[in-house]
């Protein structure tokens, strides 16, 4: 049963020990440590893939907020004051790519190791969380008789046929996440809303978008090239139909490639084969033989490359379902052009567990809260979600009414680049300048914390 009036307001379960179920577990544990949470991961332990990720400004005031930030910066390549920027190149010819535009922020990306994260936000859990390995949930139960103000317990099921109870589930379990299958599933039998229509939510789906990702060691590429340019800047080399971001992570003594190739016409098809698995170096190196020297040699060093299969969750109409709520890739899986991904699972967690450990949240306020956190963070996400979408197409200059890559010999400059590529690629680059002008714009979480509190205030006034 739920817990008593006189101990802990309520009991929170997490299913999903990434990013974001971490950072929830921290932040309720911050602002609230007579909370139990229960976290509970499919897994054996608490892991990663082994790559790269990029956190944005905004997000540095939530590690600054939660007492992570010089944790973070000890593993950041560059400080966040001292970014050296962004270069694209036009890349897919053999002779020789060009330099198309260059960002500089003054604020800009952390890049870092994504295991290295983990492990610095795994050292911070608060005691009242207690980890449950090797626990891949199936399915849960919402109480028989439930309405707004119900305190009756939420049955979670597990693989191994165990069972547990909580009074507040968070689904931080991923882009395959069963949490919103439970969720739409509920929806769909029991709501008054287009039943057929909210079953489109529970499956991702295919975006036609591949990714190889690998690790080169900075020494070995350096041995290669000492002036390549992937071992100064974030890196993006530009080509029909598909191109290679890189960053150097670790210090600067890993370079850290995603190699991406997009055919629009798979969009929303049923992908045939694993998510993700392992590719050899020749796949990775025959997509790239075409392109400039510079990324026929980074791709020849890739030891062992992983594919995986880009999917993405459809916008979602809610996120919040009485006392269950999606966070992080659960909720808005996105593709990776802006490297925001993690950064909003990140503001999801802040805003979520700040509203969920306020003192104004009671067991039978709780929806409440879980409904305000929709309504500040979903459309956020969602936005950051769309326009990467999109935004991808252009960089591969698949875009309908842009660019389309093609090359020709009228008016050549002395670069011998002629007129159609070089407007078609400057309309596209302003295009995406505005839209970086754009994510720029939106509020970030501590932005996001302040109208959602005020909200909670409203809510429990009223």
């Amino acid at each position: 049963m739920s817990l008593s009036e006189s101990g802990p307001k309520f009991r929170v379960a997490i299913c999903g020990a990434g990013i974001g179920g971490l950072v929830l577990a921290i932040t309720i544990g911050k602002y609230d440590p007579s909370i139990p949470i229960d976290l509970y991961e499919a897994h054996d332990s608490i892991d990663t893939a082994g790559v790269g990720i990029t956190v944005w400004p905004k997000t540095h005031d939530v590690m600054i907020n939660l007492g992570l930030f010089d944790e973070f910066e000890q593993i950041f390549t560059y400080g966040p004051e001292h970014s050296p920027g962004q270069m694209a190149r036009r890349s897919d010819m053999r002779e020789g790519g060009y330099l198309w535009f260059q960002t500089v922020h003054r604020h800009g990306p952390s890049l870092m190791h994504r295991q290295q994260m983990v492990a610095i936000l795994e050292r911070h859990l608060p005691a009242s969380c207690t980890v449950h390995p090797k626990k891949r949930l199936v399915g849960y139960i919402e109480p028989e008789q439930e309405d707004a103000h119900s305190t009756s317990p939420i049955r979670l099921e597990f693989a191994d046929g165990t069972t547990a109870t909580t009074d507040v589930l968070i689904g931080a379990d991923g882009i395959r996440s069963t949490v919103r299958k439970t969720m739409f599933e509920a929806a769909s039998k029991n709501d008054g809303e287009d039943k057929t229509d909210l079953k489109q939510y529970i499956d991702a789906t295919f975006t036609g978008i591949t990714i190889y990702r690998a690790l080169v060691a900075q020494e070995v590429l350096r041995k290669e090239n000492p002036e390549h340019t992937s071992l100064k800047k974030m890196t993006a080399y530009i080509g029909k139909g598909r191109n290679i971001v890189t960053y150097p992570i670790a210090k600067g003594t890993i370079i850290n490639l995603a190699a991406l190739t997009s055919n629009p016409s798979l969009t929303g098809t049923q992908y045939e084969g694993h998510w993700v698995s392992d590719a050899t170096r020749d796949e990775v190196v025959e997509y790239f033989e075409v392109f400039e020297p510079d990324v026929r040699t980074l791709v020849k060093l890739c030891e062992k490359p992983s594919k995986w299969a880009l999917h993405v969750v459809k916008p979602l109409p809610f996120c919040v379902r009485k006392r269950v709520a999606l966070i992080g890739d659960a909720c808005h899986a996105m593709t990776p052009h802006y490297g925001a991904g993690a950064g909003q699972a990140i503001d999801d967690a802040f805003v979520l567990g700040r509203l969920i450990a306020h003192p104004l949240t009671s067991l039978s306020r709780v929806q409440d809260a879980l409904r305000i956190y929709e309504d500040v963070r979903l459309p956020i996400a969602l936005s950051v979600a769309s326009h990467s979408l999109s935004t991808g197409w252009m960089y591969s200059f698949l875009a309908p009414g842009y660019y389309d890559g093609a090359r020709t010999e009228d008016d050549l400059d002395d670069s011998g680049i002629g007129s159609y590529e070089r407007e078609g690629m400057e309309v596209i680059k302003q295009e995406l300048l505005r839209r970086w002008d754009i994510l720029d714009g939106l509020k970030g979480a501590l932005q996001a914390w302040e109208d959602a509190e005020l909200k909670l205030v409203g809510a429990v006034s009223y």
